[in-house]
């Protein structure tokens, strides 16, 4: 990874998800922002920019899969990873037709979702550097 290290936004409303994934991140060397709802995550999005963003989809407020079409639609794109409790195989096909990066069932093996967002963001920055 590079020498600053890439920021990533967890939304779940359940804590004990939150901080696990924020836990595994972080030893992968990610700078992490908590949200608790997808409300909040908007909020947090508007005022910074994001390399990666791992929502969960069922959350009060604003749910996981318009925050999510909501990230594809902006100029300036994270990564972004959907968790969900719910198997959910329309909603899961949807998103990732729609261009979403991947999607996690609960329970989540942490440690793979944060190797596969560093393996992910190291192709990209490798293609990056290819171009310029």
């Amino acid at each position: 990874m590079s020498d600053s290290p890439f920021q990533v936004l967890v939304i779940d409303d359940e804590a004990v998800v939150r901080e696990l994934t924020i836990r595994a991140l972080d030893h992968e060397g990610f700078e992490c922002s908590p949200a608790i709802n997808g409300e909040q995550a908007l909020k947090m999005l508007d005022m910074k920019d994001y390399d990666v963003v791992v929502t969960d989809l069922r959350m009060p407020n604003v749910h996981g899969h318009a925050l999510a079409v909501d990230l594809l639609a902006r100029e300036k794109r994270p990564l972004i990873y959907v968790v969900t409790g719910v198997v959910e195989p329309k909603l899961a096909k949807d998103l990732l037709t729609r261009g979403i990066d991947d999607v996690f069932f609960k329970p989540v093996d942490h440690e793979m979702l944060a190797v596969k967002i560093a393996a992910r963001l190291e192709l990209q920055s490798n293609r990056l550097a290819s171009v310029t």
